[in-house]
This record gives C-alpha cells, sequence and structure tokens, in this order.
C-alpha cells in the first residue's frame, strides 16, 4: 500500500511535470484549430486518449466563453500553476491543443488564451446562441391592420348636377353657380333666383318694387314714396296726393307735395296740414316756380281795405299747421298779379322766418325793427332791416315810427323790396317799393285783385 501510494504520487508528479513540459504553461505553446463556441456555452469534453489514468478517473472540463475554470489540484501536490488562472477566449476563437501529449492527471487547468488564439471545440457540442436578426420586411407585404388612409376621389355628381369645385349643384336652379360654375346672383334691394339657368328676381326687399320688369336693376322703386308706384308698381297718385308709408295721401303742404311731384305747377291744391292729425283737409295756394317753388300762401291783402289796427294772417290754420311749430323755417314776400305770380317790374324778398312771427302775425304787433339776412331775387343775401307793425312813421320805409299811430306798414331798408302801407288806418291800402312814399304811386298803386300783397312760408 505504501509502495502504491509512491506510486501514484510519482504518477502525479510525473504528469503535473509532463504538462509543465509539454507547455501547458508555456508561453511558447502554439495552440491552432477553429472554434465557433459563444460565451457561457458549457463543453464537457472526456478526455480519455492518450492520458494514463485509472479507469474510475473521469476529466471534466467546462469551457465558458468567456471561460473562468478553476483549477482542481490533490491539495498535497505542489504545483508551479497559478490556480484560478481565467481563460479569456473570445468568441470564435480556436484553441489548437495537440492530442497526442500524455497527460496521467485529471485536468482542471484554467487555460489562459491569449485573444488571437482560436479554441478549437468537438463540432457535437450544441451551442444555444440568442440571435437577434433584423427582418427587413418588403413594403408590399400585406398588414393586417386597419389603416385609415384619406382618398381624394372627386365625387359622383347625380344626374343633372355639375361638381363646381367640391360641390355638386343644379346649374338650372343654384344661385351661386346659376348656368356656370361661379356665377353669382345679387340684385339691388332684391332676393335672386336662378331660373332656367339665368339669374331672376325671386322677390323684392319690403318697400321695393321691380316695376321695369329687368333684373338688372333689381327693385328699383321704393313703392312707399313713389306716387307712380305706391305700394305696388302701377298704382299711381292722383296730382294732389302723394305717397307714404306706401298709401296714397294729402300732403301736408306745398313743399311736401312738390318734393313727391316736382313737375306740379303753381296754383290751389288740397293738403292735410296736421298731416296723420284728425284736422279735414284744406284747400292751400301754392307757388311752385318761385326760388325753387313748395312755397304755401299764409298772408294775402287781395282785395281787402283793412284799414284796421292789428291785422292777422290771413290763412291762419297755415300759420297755426307750418309757422308756429316751426316747420315753416323760410319767408317769401312779394307783389302778385291776379294768378299770384310775382309782379316782374318789382323785386321779391326772401329770409328766415322771424322768431317773433311764430305767435303772432307781423301786422298785428306795433312798430318792430329787426335785423336780418335778405335775398333779393334769389341773389346772395344781404344784411337789411325789416319794419312791420301797426304804428305811424314819416313817409316812407326810412322815415321813423311815431308811435300811437295804427296806420301801419312792412318795408325792406334800404331797398326795392316790396312796400305795403296804410292796413291799420283809412286811407286805402297800397302795394309800393320800400325806396318811395307810400303814397308815390296814388291810386295806381293801390293793392287790389292784380296788386297784391303776399307772404308765403315753407
Amino acid at each position: 500500500m505504501r509502495v502504491g501510494r509512491s506510486l501514484g504520487r510519482a504518477r502525479w508528479i510525473g504528469a503535473l511535470a509532463l504538462v509543465g513540459g509539454c507547455g501547458l504553461g508555456n508561453p511558447d505553446l502554439v495552440f491552432t484549430g477553429d472554434v465557433g463556441v459563444p460565451v457561457d456555452v458549457p463543453v464537457d469534453v472526456p478526455f480519455d486518449a492518450g492520458l494514463d489514468v485509472p479507469a474510475d478517473v473521469s476529466v471534466d472540463v467546462p469551457v465558458d466563453v468567456p471561460v473562468d475554470v478553476p483549477v482542481d489540484v490533490p491539495r498535497d501536490v505542489p504545483v508551479d500553476v497559478p490556480v484560478d488562472v481565467p481563460v479569456d477566449i473570445p468568441r470564435d476563437v480556436p484553441v489548437d491543443i495537440p492530442v497526442d501529449v500524455p497527460v496521467d492527471v485529471p485536468i482542471d487547468v484554467p487555460i489562459d488564451v491569449p485573444v488571437d488564439v482560436p479554441v478549437d471545440v468537438p463540432v457535437d457540442i450544441p451551442i444555444d446562441v440568442p440571435v437577434d436578426i433584423p427582418v427587413d420586411v418588403p413594403v408590399d407585404v400585406p398588414v393586417d391592420v386597419p389603416v385609415d388612409v384619406p382618398v381624394d376621389m372627386p365625387p359622383v355628381c347625380p344626374s343633372g348636377e355639375t361638381l363646381c369645385g367640391s360641390t355638386c349643384v343644379n346649374l338650372a336652379t343654384d344661385v351661386s353657380h346659376c348656368g356656370a360654375c361661379g356665377t353669382v346672383c345679387a340684385f339691388p334691394n332684391a332676393v335672386p333666383g336662378c331660373a332656367a339657368g339665368a339669374c331672376v328676381v325671386a322677390s323684392c326687399a319690403a318697400g321695393r318694387g321691380n316695376c321695369d320688369g329687368s333684373a338688372v336693376n333689381g327693385c328699383e322703386v321704393d313703392t312707399s314714396t313713389s306716387n307712380a308706384h305706391c305700394g305696388a308698381c302701377g298704382v299711381a297718385c292722383a296730382s294732389d296726393r302723394l305717397c307714404a308709408a306706401g298709401t296714397c295721401r294729402l300732403a301736408r303742404d306745398c313743399r311736401e307735395l312738390l318734393s313727391r311731384n316736382p313737375s306740379l305747377v303753381s296754383g290751389e291744391y288740397t293738403v292735410d296740414l296736421d298731416g296723420a292729425g284728425t284736422g279735414a283737409p284744406v284747400t292751400v295756394r301754392c307757388d311752385m316756380a318761385t326760388d325753387g317753388g313748395g312755397w304755401t300762401l299764409v298772408f294775402d291783402s287781395g282785395t281787402t281795405n283793412f284799414s284796421q289796427a292789428g291785422v292777422p294772417w290771413t290763412r291762419p290754420d297755415v300759420a297755426a299747421a307750418l309757422v308756429a311749430p316751426g316747420i315753416a323755417t323760410s319767408a317769401l314776400v312779394a307783389h302778385r298779379d291776379a294768378l299770384y305770380v310775382p309782379l316782374a317790374a318789382l323785386d321779391w324778398v326772401r329770409f328766415a322766418v322771424p322768431t317773433p312771427w311764430r305767435t303772432a302775425a307781423p301786422l298785428s304787433v306795433s312798430n318792430v325793427d329787426e335785423d336780418t339776412l335778405v335775398s333779393f331775387n334769389g341773389a346772395p343775401p344781404l344784411l337789411r332791416r325789416l319794419r312791420y307793425g301797426f304804428a305811424n312813421f314819416l313817409d316812407n320805409c326810412g322815415g321813423n315810427w311815431i308811435p300811437g299811430g295804427t296806420f301801419g306798414r312792412f318795408c325792406v331798408l334800404p331797398s326795392p323790396a316790396p312796400f305795403y302801407a296804410a292796413f291799420g288806418g283809412g286811407a286805402p291800402d297800397r302795394c309800393v317799393t320800400s325806396n318811395v312814399s307810400w303814397n308815390a304811386g296814388g291810386s295806381a298803386t293801390e293793392c287790389g285783385s292784380a296788386r297784391r300783397f303776399t307772404i308765403f312760408v315753407r
């Protein structure tokens, strides 16, 4: 037994010596062979060939890439090999180990192999290597995933409709595409329509009428004010009526009447002085020609010799309806003939209605002087003095007032404007000019049917 143990120990030492001598620790050892071993793949290689090892001894060499193999050496055998030497073998590095070297000891020695030394591993060793391979899928590979892809396809229009832009329309009836795409129907004061591909007036706005039947100018008539088409096309108002709010009614005065019917001539017309009030219609005298027309008579000396102090308006109804409330703003004073046409040889004058006239007629008050702008026969206005009222005076328009008398006058100083005098005294009324004596013409200048002193307002 002792001999056997000695022999055995000698064999171990010999085997180690043989291994050391064969170059396992020798840096000059050359390894050849190809190994395709991935990292961490265990390899069990039985070492039987060429090793004098007892039958019951097996060699287990795990190979990991990288390989960390501890050295399994009996404790009582001195070995000049470092223990726990890691073997760094890169993947796919073959290691060439000669197979004809007899080894009498089990080899659990870590092998330090340089990076560039291949390791030769038997091909029958299974290797489980996870492979991460990108897959290039062609674009035309069908994928069972619903894809919402917008498709820009023009709509298919029904029969009788045309595609205009992205909308199907009927060119025969569509007011935005009448007869052709983009043809828009539009008319003044009208609701447009499209009939058989042509633009037409479907209806008119409130108070408007298409009285000429043309769609080009739309609903051209204001039927709320038109005397020729009052309330509806073809409904005409009489010459002494005007259209207001779509109804033929009497005008309030001559100015309103003329504004609605500019073709009217001077003469008498029936008006409704209080407009929508309860007053009855009345007949008035209208001057439709002088200084633009539209004048309503408020005072007329006529054929009357007043011979009284304080002569009122001869048309108090006109004065109450137009002068007092301020509807009339201008006054026109003239001497007129029997037809109420201003006398050609004499001037007529226009000026703003004086404020005192709103409460009293100018011939019903006593001796008033008032400076105001006066227009003669339509010329630019000049500053002049109005002198009116009942009182005595010295001879002409320039003579001073003599309070206490009732002779009376109306004149414009200085000017050839109408001069009306003696209406408050016993002498015949005179109709002369303001630049002469009240009695300069004698009986020839007496007021009468052919020589009237008149005041019109508008």
